[in-house]
């Protein structure tokens, strides 16, 4: 067989094995890497061969020319053949069987000593030069470039260590001096870190390994995070940490394990200081869950009356805004109210000192199915949905109301109420409309008839949203008229 015509051949029906199989893999596998090699074959052992023999064999130059065309193609050879044994051990076994990530730098190393091993034996076996001699008269070189190349070296081996040590890793979150972000791609010289802002940051491998590193969440652990919180002396420290936690317990990104916890870290000029502390996965979102807690801590004070202190410097005389809605406003939007229009106008007048204005911002639970109800709510603004194992049931929006089974029966609550948007309710205990309201057979049964509508209406949302449990929600207006005069113990 003429090897010199068959070399050609076999590069072109490697090529269409590659292709065949890359077509099965995307963006192509090995195929789209080796092609140019492979092009570069078949074109200088094509041109050897046709200088192998023929008339194109005898002339002059013929020899020179194909001792360099043989150079180029066992260079090329071993370029194909470094690519092939990188892409099997790494791309291949190390990451589509084993399904490791490994660092781009742990393979540009092994290339490279593939390369200068390929390369140092085409010096050998086909120019005829001994390797020894050849390594003994580059010492001096050697040591030039190492002096000269210092830092790159150190950089190099910086990062073989910091690979090899496996401290950090491709996707963790680190800080290095006042600079921070998640890891992305380690080189030769440097790896980068994209921080939460987006913007890319090339750190040198020398320099992460002199410098103190701070992973956060290494080895997938959740991650504390810590919000400064302030209260006044009024307030006691017991009241302000329920207050906190409640608020951190309600959000969903905070862990339940390990359980946020409160510190009282100090005594200020005004204010008692306090650090809560919670955990959480995802580190890359830690500004957006800090300012999430802070926000609903600031709500549950407000609604708990726990005052935020500040200093006070004003030295003009102003009026202050009233807290809360005026008399009158307060008064027309509870007259809209289903349930309360029943009622006669000196037990509305005598329930209304007892309203509370309350404040709930958005994601935030009013009521939880299955619990206690003590109040009434009449949503006043914003907007907030009525959820029964998880699925939402109805959405409500100002002039609606709930809680109206607790206040009416005693029963525990049979719904969960979150808010959508930050919400103003008018709320007011059971014990106050028991001990404001006359509980007559007529009141009674226009409270069971607003009711059992309001029922009606719930059911036919849930309906168009979710299969409904109609046994469940089915309680006529009798029945529901008994158990009032029941839980109030009313007459005819």
């Amino acid at each position: 067989m003429n090897w010199n015509l068959a070399l050609p051949v076999l590069f072109l029906l490697l090529a269409a094995v590659l292709f065949a199989m890359g077509r099965r893999r995307p963006g192509g596998g090995l195929f789209r890497q080796a092609l140019p090699q492979l092009l570069l074959l078949f074109l200088l052992s094509a041109a050897a061969a046709l200088l192998h023999g023929g008339w194109l064999g005898a002339l002059a130059y013929a020899p020179r020319l194909r001792f360099f065309l043989w150079l180029l193609f066992w260079f090329f050879l071993l370029v194909l053949a470094v690519k092939v044994v990188a892409y099997f051990i790494f791309d291949y076994l190390v990451q589509g069987k084993q399904g490791v990530r490994y660092p781009k730098l742990i393979k540009d190393v092994v290339v490279f000593i593939l390369f200068v091993a390929g390369v140092l034996l085409i010096l050998k076996y086909y120019l005829g030069q001994p390797v020894s001699g050849l390594l003994a008269s580059t010492a001096v070189l050697t040591v030039v470039i190492g002096f000269a190349l210092q830092d790159v070296l150190g950089n190099l081996f910086s990062g073989i260590v910091l690979n090899f040590e496996d401290a950090f890793k491709i996707g963790d979150w680190v800080r290095v001096g006042e600079r921070e972000g998640r890891v992305e791609q380690f080189g030769w010289r440097s790896f980068k870190v994209r921080t939460v802002d987006r913007e890319l940051i090339v750190i040198p491998n020398q320099s992460a390994a002199k410098a103190e590193v701070l992973i956060y969440g290494a080895g997938r652990q959740p991650v504390a995070l810590k919000v400064q919180v302030a209260a006044g002396y009024g307030d006691s420290p017991d009241r302000v940490g329920e207050a906190v936690l409640s608020a951190l317990a309600a959000m969903p990104d905070v862990r339940a394990e390990p359980p946020p916890v409160v510190y009282l870290s100090g005594f200020g000029d005004s204010s008692l200081n306090y650090t809560a502390k919670f955990w959480v996965d995802d580190y890359e979102r830690h500004a957006p869950i800090a300012s999430d807690a802070r926000r609903r801590i600031w709500y549950a004070f407000r609604r708990g009356g726990i005052e935020i202190p500040f200093p006070k410097r004003d030295v003009t005389m102003k009026t202050e805004r009233a807290a809360g809605l005026p008399r009158g406003e307060l008064e027309a939007g509870l007259r809209r109210n289903g349930v309360l229009a029943a009622l006669g106008d000196a037990e509305f007048q005598a329930l209304l000192p007892g309203v509370e204005q309350r404040v709930y911002g958005a994601g935030e639970t009013v009521i939880r199915e299955g619990e206690a109800g003590d109040h009434f709510h009449h949503i006043h603004s914003g907007a907030a949905r009525v959820l029964k194992e998880g699925q939402v049931v109805a959405r409500l929006g100002p002039g609606d109301f709930f809680g109206e089974i607790s206040l009416v029966t005693g029963d525990p609550t049979n719904a969960t109420v979150v808010a959508e948007r930050e919400c103003l309710l008018l709320s007011f205990s059971r014990e106050r409309f028991k001990a404001v309201v006359d509980m007559s057979e007529a009141v009674a049964r226009s409270l069971a008839e607003v009711i059992t509508r309001r029922q009606e209406e719930t059911r036919d949302f849930s309906a168009r949203n979710r299969p409904a449990d109609a046994a469940a929600l089915r309680k006529d207006s009798d029945n529901l008229l008994r158990r009032i005069l029941k839980y109030f113990g009313g007459k005819k």
